[in-house]
């Protein structure tokens, strides 16, 4: 049987080979993923081994619940003085406090010298870090001086002793570069700049406190040891913990973080894989038809079902294996791409290409998993083929079952309109019952697509049988002959379409969304901000203030704040300033009420958490805890702020945020309307030094939101298009089976006068039918789960519902196009069928 089985792959290598390129297209996206995932990995173990190498001990801060603008938590401050009490403790070889920030260096040739959206980070240069080896030069010793790591320097276009400019935490410095050092490993693309130690203190601590030290310890003496001894002198609740122990939480936060990327690449795998699935199962659904006298034989000469079942599973399992080994290679291909792709972006990974044997196994396991289970009902159909069957000259498996299948496919979409509209149009999505219910859209649209075939093609093949006439019409009849057959061959490509729409519904509503945020609540002519890489120094809003034609400025600062142990975003500005550049819709009390210390709360904040006028919140600011907050006002949501669910006074925002974190993330700046033109180069004159902060109007900046969002958008169909290739590919299969299987009546029609070219029309024709249909069906699940997702979204800023048309339209030409290409090879093959040998055939 095992012959058999080798055989039966040998004698059809071509569709076989078609279909174990659907399992490879699969298989090379997870692998893909999971080396370049572990490449990922092996670069920031590399930076996290550095950074913590020599680090015995670390003093910090208890733990806040609060966080820094950048997300980390906040800690209890411990004061500088605290260094010369750790330094005299035994076995103590070095300590430092843990200073640092941003630090934008000016490359040679005038511009911020980064890498794409890496970070840019400064720290102090102590001498005693043994992760820093000075190889050219010297290291800062004042104010002025600075020491770059070499891919820094590369980055520049910088050396030795050159004088440029650097933005030092929001400051910009005249600089000049004293030495390169080299850090022992990549740093990811980030760009490292280093400070003399007193400067870099008055940068990043000038409060005198510091949220950590790091110790070094004297040769024989071991982290824990050292520890306790420590954990004596410092102040009751502050942390000492080993260098391992700091080891192992960064990589654990790198962990967490990777681990986003992997999944976010491993749904699109499986995607892939999944719309391979629909082609692997109707592959062997043909071949058990086409085969059926064969397999009777096989019972009428003593095989036995089992060994019938068997034959079937084995090209099945050998055909997984196959292509889940070429998937394998094709995968180290992959991950050198995305490699390179990320790069781009900012993210420089050079921890080579792991393939690890849990890459091996499981890229071997989904190819061969899926390709089995896809396999098993036609193996099932064929181990119950009756040896009678190879007596009869028309030997086929029926369809049926179309109308029960339409049916409860009719029911489950209703079921799953019944869950995602009420999941949906709440104050608040159920994002539970908004999955189950887009689960069970898909579910019944592929059990109810046999059904659709006919009245759905009939529709389609209209404009080519009014063309082609009696060609046409055979193809309409061909592609309506096996519903289940068309509509499986569809569906893999409608899985693709229907994913690829939604997300351009969303996109088209989001940007559509911003569009209408800066018509209807923004009322300021100019925009700045700093795109996410820093924050301005407050003294930028001054300075525009001082401008002729300037009315008015709005600083918006992020504030670190929660409530009952919840985060809330929050920001800090003052309301006049607010009012006259955001058009804001006050529903209770007064936003004068920030002046005399109240907040201002969203309405959504206060529906969610219960909270209305003259309530008092308890919260944690910054550092500070047991805040007494009184509610002011409440204001519908403004999606020009944000969306914040508080507002509380910039004097508060003073107090209680660390002075070396305070900046404004954004400022709006509104003129009286005379010479925008020189307002705006004065401007732009002004936030030079600050290398990446933007001007921008209202519609450049609408423009400039949408791009992130297109950016996002390119990626999400770039990874969907890999299913759809795949779905293509089943319609070429699915078409040269066909073309096998209807050998005898392609070789009449020829013989009856139907010409070369029309038969290449009636099977493109086919083809496209096939490819149109999938394309609907997608389409019109892409729309109702974009709408779903917008009306999700709406309290998170996605208001104006857009749908693009224009896109849509494209998409389904494209499929057509996708439809007439992968009828190119089978119709070849029928054309260059002998028509004698075509009528004998059996």
């Amino acid at each position: 049987m095992f012959r058999i089985t080798v055989k039966g792959i040998f004698t059809h290598r071509l569709r076989f080979a078609l279909t174990a390129l659907a399992v490879c297209l699969g298989v090379t996206l997870v692998a893909g993923t999971l080396v370049l995932s572990g490449s990922i990995t092996n670069t920031f173990d590399a930076i996290v081994e550095q950074t913590t190498a020599g680090t015995d001990v670390q003093v910090r801060g208890a733990e806040l619940e609060t966080t820094t603008v950048d997300g980390t938590k906040q800690r209890e401050p411990l004061p500088l003085s605290l260094e010369q009490k750790l330094d005299a403790v035994d076995g103590v070889a070095w300590a430092s406090a843990d200073v640092g920030g941003t630090a934008v260096l000016v490359g040679a040739d005038g511009t911020a010298a980064r890498n794409g959206g890496a970070p840019n980070l400064g720290f102090a240069y102590t001498g005693d870090d043994p992760s820093v080896q000075m190889y050219e030069g010297r290291g800062p010793e004042k104010k002025g001086e600075i020491a770059v790591d070499e891919s820094t320097l590369d980055l520049s276009g910088l050396k030795v002793g050159d004088t440029t400019r650097a933005l030092i935490q929001n400051d910009p410095q005249d600089v000049t570069v004293t030495g390169v050092f080299t850090y022992g490993s990549s740093l990811a693309g980030a760009t490292l700049v280093l400070l003399d130690e007193k400067t870099a203190l008055a940068t990043w601590a000038p409060d005198g406190e510091v949220s950590s030290f790091t110790i070094g310890a004297d040769d024989g003496v071991d982290q824990e040891t050292l520890r306790d001894r420590v954990a004596q002198v410092v102040p009751a609740g502050t942390e000492v913990v080993t260098g391992e122990t700091v080891y192992q939480e960064q990589k654990d936060a790198f962990g967490t973080a990777i681990g986003f990327i992997t999944t976010f690449l491993l749904v699109f795998a499986l995607i892939a894989v999944f719309v391979g699935a629909f082609i692997i199962a109707n592959t062997f659904s043909m071949l058990v038809a086409q085969r059926t006298r064969e397999l009777a034989l096989l019972r009428a000469v003593g095989a036995s079902r089992g060994q019938v079942l068997r034959v079937v599973l084995g090209e099945a399992a050998i055909l997984g294996l196959t292509g889940s080994v070429i998937g394998l290679g094709l995968g180290m291909l992959l991950a050198a791409g995305l490699r390179a792709l990320v790069k781009q972006a900012g993210l420089e990974v050079t921890g080579g290409l792991p393939v690890t044997a849990t890459t091996v196994l499981v890229s071997l396991l989904v190819g061969l998993v899926v390709t089995m289970l896809s396999a098993v009902f036609p193996a099932l159909r064929a181990a119950r083929v009756a040896p009678i069957a190879a007596l009869r000259d028309d030997a086929q498996t029926p369809p049926g079952g179309v109308l029960r299948r339409g049916v409860i496919g009719l029911v489950l979409v209703l079921l799953g309109f019944g869950a995602v509209l009420p999941g949906s149009l709440g104050d608040e999505p159920n994002w539970p019952l908004v999955g189950v219910g887009a689960a069970l859209l898909l579910i019944g649209l592929l059990v109810a697509a046999p059904w659709l075939t006919r009245p759905v093609v009939r529709l389609i093949s209209l404009p080519y049988t009014a063309i082609y006439g009696t060609v046409g019409r055979l193809a309409r009849e061909n592609a309506l002959r096996n519903p289940r057959r068309t509509a499986t061959t569809a569906s893999a490509l409608m899985i693709g379409l229907a994913l690829m729409s939604s997300v351009g519904v969303f996109a088209s509503s989001a940007n559509a969304s911003v569009s209408d945020i800066v018509d209807s609540e923004l009322t300021a002519d100019y925009v700045l901000s700093s795109g996410g890489f820093t924050q301005l120094p407050t003294t930028v809003a001054d300075e525009v203030q001082k401008m002729p034609g300037v009315t008015s400025v709005a600083t918006i600062r992020s504030a670190p704040l929660r409530v009952n142990g919840a985060s809330k975003f929050t920001i800090a500005a003052d309301p006049r300033a607010m009012s006259e550049n955001v058009k804001l819709n006050v529903t209770a009390g007064s936003l004068d009420s920030l002046n005399s210390g109240d907040v201002v709360i969203s309405r959504s904040a206060a529906d969610d958490e219960g909270w209305k006028l003259g309530d008092r919140l308890t919260a944690e600011i910054g550092t500070e805890t047991g805040e007494e907050l009184t509610v002011g006002a409440i204001i519908d949501d403004s999606q020009a702020l944000n969306n914040p669910s508080l507002i509380i006074p910039l004097a508060l925002y003073a107090d209680t945020v660390p002075t070396a974190q305070q900046g404004d993330f954004m400022l709006y700046v509104k003129s009286d309307g005379t010479n925008t033109a020189a307002l705006r180069s004065q401007i732009e004159e002004v936030v030079k030094p600050f290398l990446v902060v933007s001007v921008q109007d209202g519609e450049e900046y609408a423009k400039a939101q949408a791009a992130q969002i297109n950016s996002l958008l390119y990626l999400i169909y770039a990874l969907l298009a890999l299913s759809v290739l795949i779905a293509v590919l089943g319609i070429i299969n699915t078409l040269a089976l066909s073309v096998f299987e209807r050998t005898r009546e392609i070789g009449l029609l020829r013989a009856v006068g139907m010409s070369r070219r029309q038969l290449r029309r009636m099977i493109s024709a086919e083809s496209v039918s096939t490819a149109v249909f999938g394309a609907v069906l997608g389409m019109g699940l892409g729309l109702v789960l974009g709408l779903v997702l917008q009306r999700a979204l709406v309290s998170q800023g996605l208001e104006t519902l857009s749908i693009p048309w224009l896109t849509l339209v494209i998409v389904l030409l494209f499929s057509a196009v996708a439809g007439m290409v992968a009828a190119i090879m089978p119709a070849w093959r029928a054309v260059r069928l002998d028509v004698l040998r075509a009528i004998t055939a059996d």
